[in-house]
């Protein structure tokens, strides 16, 4: 099995790179931990000067994705591990092809196996398959809609004009940012397998939300809590939903 001489880190948030070079000093301590960057293009930098073996990227940053980055540095492309908050419908695709991922919070056993999985493949096995992934992530990226259901057919519809999504039974309400709503036929949890790789977020059993959409978060007095969306809207947040939702806020 190859060894890594050189890794680096790159994730927008402090908690999550700490993280990781944690677990690496922890679990594998003989490996070097050559750099950490907060962003693209700080971490298009890190790679082309370190020239790493194994980079550990998050997704989303705030100037770019790790498809950005990956696309520029494509001369000097390493093996690659993702980690990201959301379960992004094309990550399985990535993860059977070329990449491996970790979702936050990470695992310690999925760390573990991931870094020993990426230590038997070389380089060049992420190189082969990137290009046609990247444009494929960059295509389905820029497409922002879903499809709802009608009579006739269905209407296409910008996930980013969605406030909320209300279970009513097997069907779900779907409020949007003019004030109109849609009752739609299919069920809350379709919509919630569908939205989350836009980052919805699930916190009650009857509301899934856009988070791009919440103002603030009030503790309540089951170990629940309370969202208030821009509309001033103020939505229950269940015990077991809370920690998501605290997770997708926090950095």
């Amino acid at each position: 099995m190859e060894l890594f001489s050189k890794i680096v880190i790159i994730d927008d948030e402090a908690d999550g790179r700490n993280i990781i070079a944690l677990l690496l000093e922890q679990c594998f301590p003989h490996l070097q931990l050559c750099g950490m960057a907060e962003n693209v293009a700080q971490g298009m930098a890190l790679i082309r000067s370190v020239q790493p073996d194994l980079v550990f990227l998050d997704i989303e940053m705030p100037d770019g994705t790790a498809f950005d980055l990956l696309d520029a540095c494509r001369e000097f492309l390493p093996r690659v591990i993702l980690v990201t908050a959301y379960d992004h419908y094309a990550l399985k695709a990535i993860k059977a092809s070329v990449l491996d991922y970790l979702m936050k919070p990470v695992n310690r056993e999925e760390f573990i196996a991931a870094v020993r999985k990426a230590s038997g493949r070389s380089p060049g096995d992420s190189g082969a398959l990137l290009p046609d992934l990247l444009d494929q992530f960059q295509r389905q990226m820029k497409i922002r809609k879903i499809r709802i259901p009608t009579l006739n057919g269905f209407s296409l519809v910008n996930v980013d004009d969605i406030v909320r999504c209300e279970a009513s039974g097997n069907y779900t309400l779907i409020l949007f940012t003019d004030h109109s709503s849609i009752v739609a036929s299919r069920s809350l949890g379709d919509y919630e397998s569908e939205l989350k790789r836009y980052g919805f977020l699930r916190i009650h059993h009857k509301h899934l939300v856009n988070p791009s959409q919440v103002i603030e978060y009030h503790k309540g007095k089951n170990g629940g809590g309370y969202i208030t969306l821009q509309g001033r809207e103020v939505l229950e947040v269940s015990a077991r939903r809370k920690a998501a939702l605290l997770q997708a806020f926090s950095g």
